[in-house]
């Protein structure tokens, strides 16, 4: 069962906005580490899948020319990006096989200098350079491709595969040749190679071998795909015969816009542009899974989502330390792994008048023993266990001395309250009351 044509329309534009956003997330690491193959690596994939989403979104149900200009400078770029890729296979490789060959542990910024003015003229001269010789080969302005957007258009002519079709290959065959040395080089100084790794501040040793392994999958897949590409043009169009500019540039500043029922009904013209698409979104998620997993990657992911979750107030989840809200007064906290210290609540309460109360003074008792005892009869001296006495302020207006002890007083049994609700007067009770549990401290 095919998948109807608005569906591939809108799963190719899917795809490729999620293939700028996961290229671009790894971009700063890149920048801060100076790694100029793959910072030209993200520039070149990631713009070349926004420039597919908006052509897509654009002309997604028509082949209307809405902006020739655009058109103008996305198809060029796609002519550099294709090359550009290789290119940065190319940087990368490169830098690696110099990394695993180093003489001295200390680089000067002149090497640096010298290496960085090196990887930026093969990742941007060389696609600048395919750029500019489009013209000697191009057929007319472009073609407007329902569904697809804007497209490069040239002839199959012998000038397409001398400057333009043919140069993965020799690229593809350099980057394979560094790659090939570098791990013939790290086999033959693997006792050396931490140190190695060392003389570069910014580089790991796991972020090495990720570099190995895409810079080595892409010459696995650069050359056999652009040989594919070079028998699928030879045997799907024949060999257009060149007969001069004149003839090759004959009006040379038309469109041709053309319905989706009219170019999917050549099979060669389908599998090109499937091939063509989906190529730039393979790039972009390989090279996501090779730089975006990572740990250090993650680490960042972590640091993000807990700066945000900060923000907004919402609780995050760190090891060792339990968890917090910063909405929120209840912030339970551990001490250690696996212990946790529960929060203690204090409440306030507020102060009651004279007139609810024996004395300005409150009275609080703390029992010590396990065993609950009904109400012993009060006194000051002769209660059971010990006691500290403080005299109140009403003792002192009596005149009663603090060091004198006072008569025992019994109480008729069952004990009154000292404060009833519905009486406006209270009852005349001794200013401490007894305590009600054996071996207590009161304290007043």
């Amino acid at each position: 069962m095919s998948v109807p044509w608005p569906v591939q329309v809108d799963i190719i534009a899917a795809f490729s906005l999620l293939g700028f956003i996961l290229v671009c997330i790894p971009l700063y690491w890149h920048l801060e580490a100076w790694n100029v193959g793959c910072v030209l690596y993200i520039f070149w994939i990631g713009t070349q899948c926004l420039f597919q989403f908006i052509n897509t979104i654009v002309w997604r149900n028509n082949a209307i020319n809405w902006a020739p200009v655009w058109c103008d400078i996305t198809t060029r770029f796609n002519i550099g990006s294709s090359i550009a890729v290789c290119c940065a296979s190319l940087v990368i490789n490169r830098r690696l096989y110099h990394i695993a060959n180093i003489s001295a542990v200390s680089v000067t910024k002149a090497d640096k200098r010298r290496n960085i003015i090196t990887d930026l003229a093969i990742g941007m001269g060389i696609p600048v350079l395919a750029i500019a010789v489009y013209w000697f080969y191009q057929g007319h302005r472009f073609d407007i491709l329902e569904g697809v957007g804007c497209v490069e258009e040239y002839p199959n002519s012998f000038l397409a595969y001398l400057l333009y079709i043919t140069w993965p290959i020799p690229i593809g065959l350099v980057s394979a040749t560094y790659c090939t040395l570098t791990l013939r080089a790290f086999f033959r100084r693997r006792r050396d190679f931490s140190t190695l790794v060392a003389s570069n501040s910014n580089l790991t040793f796991n972020r090495y071998f990720r570099l190995m392994g895409l810079a080595a999958i892409e010459v696995m897949f650069t050359i056999p795909l652009a040989i594919y590409n070079i028998v699928q043009n030879l045997t799907a169009i024949p060999i257009y015969p060149f007969k001069g500019y004149a003839d090759l540039h004959y009006w040379f500043s038309r469109v041709d816009q053309k319905s989706a029922v009219s170019w999917r009904a050549d099979p060669g013209l389908v599998a090109g542009m499937n091939f063509k698409r989906w190529t730039v979104i393979g790039c972009a998620l390989l090279f996501f899974l090779f730089f975006g997993l990572a740990e250090e990657a993650r680490k960042h992911y972590r640091l993000a989502l807990s700066s945000v979750a900060k923000r907004v107030g919402i609780s995050t989840f760190e090891k060792g330390t339990g968890f917090s809200s910063t909405g929120s007064n209840f912030k339970p906290t551990t001490s250690g792994f696996g212990r946790i210290t529960i929060p203690t609540f204090v409440q306030r309460t507020t102060r009651r008048g004279s007139m609810d109360s024996f004395s300005d003074r409150l009275s609080t008792n703390i029992s010590i023993s396990d065993v609950i005892d009904e109400k012993a009869t009060y006194s000051p001296v002769g209660s059971s266990g010990s006691s500290t006495y403080i005299a109140s302020p009403v003792d002192t207006e009596k005149g009663v001395s603090p060091q004198e002890p006072l008569p025992p007083v019994s109480f008729p049994p069952p004990p009154q309250r000292a404060y009833r609700p519905e009486s406006p007067t209270r009852a005349e009770t001794p200013d401490v009351p007894a305590s009600v549990r054996p071996n207590s401290i009161d304290m007043v």
